[in-house]
């Protein structure tokens, strides 16, 4: 196995990682409060980057191709890495044990938004958990472009994309897509937190909600508010979580203006390029709109919208319609991006009924090209397709009907693997529940809890909620750090590793 190649990759992660750590420094050097944070997180920042630099020495080739056994054993290990290193500041500061901590720093990374902190703990280890989530997601984005594809066989993903995308695992390749994922991510964040702030919220609570929305980290703590704005902003950004970052990075790139020189003709080429921003936006928006799992999405939310929202107010949940509108569109956003974000006050109108929805929701989650956990809504797509197809060759033997998404026909190799993945993903989420039934829970709240590992929305609002994760044992806690990470990459990235492990056989004298 090529070890350089793991370290080269574990040093770009904990070099990322060191960065971010920067954030609640800059918030313990301003706040009178939390200047003993500069400490904590100055010594976390700086183990990171010493020890991604020492990582970094191990060079690896531009042109070289990353194998993939190496890869599957990368990103496994890479979470795990981190959050060794994110979970100092919650042990040092005396809030948390080492194994809750450490199971908290996953949930987070892997933006399932397991909260274990109590509520009364400092704002800095909020706006902490906040930063891991969204360091987490941006990461998995990373992976997303340049190492899962290689693993997954790129089954759904370049579907996902109306003309395909191509992939590789190339280094200088892979340089060049984290750098435009990394400006996309970014700049969607920064326009959260302009619109959080022009909601109402502060600056500081504008960050930190805008990075709990964007990764779909989510969690329980939400800042105080007063504007039903910030709700409404809420919305907008976790729907940016659940679509497609590759269309988007596809959307405003073609919207970049080129350089334009201040001559005579400034007004003319100005005109010009009016004209062709106008023409590049419709396209845009044809182009996004015709994506058949953008559409699927949207019709999805609109239809739970309506049924939720009249069983609510005929049961007289909320008397107000505006209300009932705004609460209900905030869960099924919140449940269908996996953000797992709940409003205060709502747990009481959750009833049976509307868990049904919650767990095919958070079970699905968003488009493939999102930061969002769950199955994906393409796969879904496909597997009803070849559903349909069956019943079809059934009645007509002798048809060869094709699978399409879009206009992009679904090659034969890429439906048995995501056949393949269903099935993986229902016996790992029963196993998983069996094994954490074993620690005591029943067996409805250790199927919760394994969904919510897998999906990635770690307190199920009405299912599951962080103090069924706090009286488990400490096999259980271990066990469900495994399964958050294996939800995150998925399974295949778990079963390559491991696969690729070779054992040295003593040979035989016959």
């Amino acid at each position: 196995m090529n070890f350089k190649m793991i370290l080269r990759i574990q040093s770009q992660a904990l070099l990322t990682f060191a960065v971010i750590a920067t954030l609640p420094m800059i918030y313990s050097g301003l706040a009178v409060d939390a200047f003993d944070g500069v400490i904590s997180f100055g010594a976390v920042g700086l183990a990171a980057f010493v020890v991604g630099i020492i990582f970094s020495r191990f060079v690896v080739g531009r042109s070289q191709r990353a194998p993939l056994a190496e890869s599957a054993a990368a990103i496994l290990i890479m979470y795990p890495l981190l959050a060794i290193f994110g979970c100092l500041p919650f042990v040092l500061m005396g809030w948390m044990s080492p194994l809750d901590a450490l199971l908290e720093t996953l949930g987070n990374l892997t933006s399932a938004g397991l909260s274990l902190l109590p509520d009364d703990a400092p704002y800095i280890l909020f706006l902490w958990q906040s930063s891991l989530m969204w360091i987490g997601s941006l990461l998995f984005l990373i992976m997303l472009v340049t190492v899962l594809p290689e693993i997954s066989g790129c089954f759904g993903i370049s579907l996902s994309l109306q003309g395909g995308q191509n992939f590789g695992s190339v280094i200088g390749q892979m340089n060049l897509m984290s750098l435009r994922v990394i400006k996309v991510y970014s700049f969607l964040t920064f326009v959260s937190v302009v619109l959080f702030d022009l909601a109402g919220f502060n600056v500081w609570d504008s960050v930190l909600m805008a990075m709990r929305c964007i990764s779909t980290g989510g969690g329980d703590f939400v800042p105080e508010y007063e504007s039903v704005y910030v709700e409404y902003v809420a919305i907008f950004v976790m729907l940016i979580a659940c679509g497609n970052f590759l269309l988007y990075h596809r959307v405003i790139y073609t919207l970049l203006p080129p350089a334009v020189e201040f001559s005579e003709l400034f007004k003319t080429r100005l005109k010009n390029y009016g004209s062709r921003l106008g023409r590049t936006l419709l396209t845009n928006a044809k182009i996004f709109f015709a994506n058949e799992e953008i559409k699927v999405l949207y019709v999805t939310i609109f239809f739970v919208l309506i049924v939720v929202t009249i069983r609510q107010f005929l049961h007289g949940i909320y008397f107000d319609g505006t209300e009932t509108f705004r609460r209900t569109l905030f869960h099924i956003v919140s449940f269908v991006s996996t953000t797992g974000i709940s409003l205060e006050g709502t747990d009481k109108a959750i009833q049976d009924f509307d868990k049904l929805f919650i767990f095919l929701m958070a079970a699905t989650g968003g488009c493939i090209g999102s930061v969002t956990g769950g199955f994906k809504i393409v796969r879904v797509l496909i597997l009803f397709k070849i559903t349909a197809t069956e019943i079809r060759k059934m009645l007509h033997p002798k048809m060869m009907p094709a699978i399409k998404i879009g206009d992009i026909p679904v090659p034969i190799q890429t439906a048995g693997r995501i056949l393949g993945f269903f099935f993986l993903s229902l016996v790992t989420m029963f196993i998983c529940a069996a094994l954490l039934s074993l620690s005591g829970k029943e067996f409805s709240t250790a199927v919760s809890m394994s969904v919510a590992c897998l999906t990635n929305v770690g307190n199920l609002p009405g299912l599951c909620g962080a103090e069924d994760f706090r009286t488990l044992s400490i096999v259980g806690k271990i066990f469900c750090m495994i399964i958050l990470v294996v939800g995150r990459l998925e399974i295949f990235a778990l079963l390559i590793a491991v696969a690729s492990i070779r054992f040295k056989r003593k040979k035989s004298n016959w």
